[in-house]
């Protein structure tokens, strides 16, 4: 049997084309592995934790939590608090937002009475209330669930920071004042209630 001659249209047609194999070079192979073996001497021979001139600079003993001495308490940072409840709205320079939150820094609430800033971080203020001749109307939440010498850390860093200079408060400045004001459930109705105290 002949095979049929092939058309012109299929003359024209090429072969499909074999799918082959093609082989990584011998040097890209050698360089691979070269780099993989170093690697894991680099891994093996590197000091962990115990030399401070590699990573993020830090020694074993200065990830350590402080020991605390046989009847003392850690001291309480009162930046960090402030970082973590108050800069959302003061902001971390202390001028908070125009027309919104009132600014810490040069505030007379801020420097003047011990006893009203203890009041206003105990209870919150709902309503005005004048800083630096400007009327702000908004929340102030009460912060009475921290502890009095948190609070106390938090007011005596904002008393002295951004150019604020005041005396410190210390925690049982707070705690006089939390007995003082227990009986208040609600947040003060605004700057001049804070300041009659009532």
């Amino acid at each position: 049997m002949t095979r049929p001659e092939q058309t012109p249209q299929q003359k024209r047609e090429h072969a499909d084309p074999d799918e082959g194999s093609r082989p990584l070079p011998w040097f890209l192979t050698m360089f691979l592995g070269a780099m993989a073996m170093w690697g894991a001497f680099y891994i093996y021979a590197t000091p962990s934790g115990e030399e401070s001139s590699y990573g993020d600079q830090r020694t074993v003993a200065a990830l350590r939590p402080p020991v605390k001495a046989a009847g003392t308490a850690a001291a309480v940072d009162g930046k960090q608090l402030y970082v973590g409840k108050c800069a959302a709205c003061h902001q971390a320079t202390g001028l908070g937002v125009p027309g919104v939150f009132p600014p810490l820094a040069a505030s007379e609430w801020v420097v003047g009475d011990e006893k009203v800033l203890t009041n206003i971080l105990l209870h919150g203020v709902i309503g005005e209330m004048e800083v630096r001749g400007t009327t702000y109307r908004g929340a102030m939440p009460a912060w009475n669930a921290m502890a009095d010498d948190e609070l106390a850390a938090v007011m005596s860093y904002i008393r002295n920071e951004w150019g604020n200079a005041a005396p410190r408060i210390v925690a049982d400045t707070v705690k006089a004042q939390r007995e003082a004001t227990k009986s208040r459930t609600e947040p003060y109705k605004g700057g001049q209630e804070v300041k009659s105290g009532g």
